[in-house]
């Protein structure tokens, strides 16, 4: 049975479209990770496409960050979030909402690193 992982994130984004934030869960100290934008930056907050990356125990990790907005209930404002591994698979999942113009949100691991 895979382990599981819960945890916590914030982002703050740039005026370029980037991304800047914290992570962690029961098992780590509180730890960077930063978000390229990937595509045209729109005016529509956070939505869209990133490259990811933070470090775990000293070895960094490379994912795709795909956040969208959560459509039910109509003009909800939360966002869903999902990071997928090189080998493209899900590995976790997570929603937040925002305060204060920062994303803040928790995520679950999927049990496929």
């Amino acid at each position: 049975m895979a382990d599981i992982i819960k945890g916590r994130f914030y982002f703050k984004q740039t005026t370029n479209g980037n991304l800047i934030g914290e992570w962690s869960n029961y098992e780590t100290e509180p730890a960077t990770e930063s978000s390229d934008f990937q595509g045209e930056f729109k005016d529509v907050p956070f939505v869209g496409t990133y490259f990811t990356t933070w470090q775990e125990k000293g070895m960094a990790q490379f994912y795709v960050l795909e956040i969208t907005k959560v459509t039910k209930p109509i003009n909800s404002k939360k966002f869903d979030l999902k990071w997928i591994n090189k080998k493209q698979t899900l590995t976790f999942t997570g929603q937040a909402m925002l305060c204060d113009n920062i994303l803040i949100g928790d995520y679950n691991y999927c049990g496929k690193p």
